[in-house]
């Protein structure tokens, strides 16, 4: 009796386990149908005290926020452009005083002179910055 029911409960798993694997769908199907229900709909109650067509007035503290947050961000950006304007516009220079050398002294006039006025409106672009930033608020 003690070796029977290890051995029947390891052949009725097998065979639950094949069975299993082998036959992916029932050959049972239980028919289940659920009884409709007809879903009215919700109509919301809207009291009469809250005007519902008027249009929030804006308080421009979102606005302020994130300009102020956004010029933040970039003036690092702007303050390192500064910085390596002027060896930027040192080595564009000599470049141009080898077209000299070379005979080109109209390329030459035209590499210097605008490696100059880049400097000139790099060094400004804060001031212009601020320009904007002053229009920017005053509108």
């Amino acid at each position: 009796m003690a070796v029977a029911i290890p051995s029947t409960v390891a052949v009725g798993t097998g065979l639950f386990m094949f069975n299993k694997f082998n036959d992916a769908h029932s050959s049972a199907t239980i028919p289940v149908t659920a009884p409709q229900q007809v879903m009215e709909p919700v109509v919301a109650q809207i009291p009469s005290t809250i005007p519902v067509n008027t249009i929030a007035e804006p308080t421009g503290i979102i606005a302020e926020k994130s300009l102020e947050i956004l010029a933040t961000a970039l003036d690092p950006l702007v303050q390192i452009l500064v910085a390596i304007s002027f060896p930027i516009a040192s080595v564009i220079m000599v470049g141009g005083c080898f077209f000299f050398m070379l005979g080109n002294s109209e390329r030459a006039w035209n590499t210097i002179m605008n490696a100059g006025l880049g400097y000139v409106l790099i060094q400004m672009s804060p001031l212009f910055l601020e320009i904007l930033r002053t229009i920017g608020k005053a509108v």
